[in-house]
């Protein structure tokens, strides 16, 4: 696979972290108490994710073993009592609490989706209320 991504891209392709090792691995498993599905282990002892965030497919990048264990720390610490939804964006000085829980949330973005209430372009859905951004 990485012979394909270097002949598609360079620049995508000199992101690319070395392969993760099997100890490396382990730690993950252990850290987020599961058994990784075999292929994810096979892509992780292949590159351990990217060096930096450049998008790999579509917008999104691979992240390394690191960044999965620091996101899943932060997205454990955000929802550890299950509350509320708020949007932030960065400079924001307040944050606006969009659903009191994740059910809510997500059958607000399915109505949208259900009324037809979205777009899409470049690659990305858009709300026509802007609920969530």
């Amino acid at each position: 696979m990485g012979q394909h991504i270097q002949t598609i891209s360079h620049p995508i392709y000199s992101t690319v972290n070395p392969p993760a090792t099997a100890e490396e691995i382990n730690l993950l498993e252990s850290t987020l108490n599961v058994q990784l599905p075999i292929y994810f282990r096979d892509y992780l002892s292949t590159w351990n994710g990217q060096q930096e965030q450049v998008p790999f497919i579509g917008y999104n990048s691979f992240l390394s073993i690191p960044a999965i264990i620091e996101t899943w720390s932060m997205l454990n610490e955000l929802f550890e009592d299950a509350g509320q939804i708020f949007k932030y964006h960065s400079g924001m000085g307040y944050q606006e609490v969009i659903a009191d829980s994740f059910e809510e949330f997500s059958i607000e973005i399915l109505k949208r989706f259900q009324a037809n209430q979205f777009s899409f372009t470049d690659g990305v859905i858009s709300f026509e209320d802007h609920y969530f951004v």
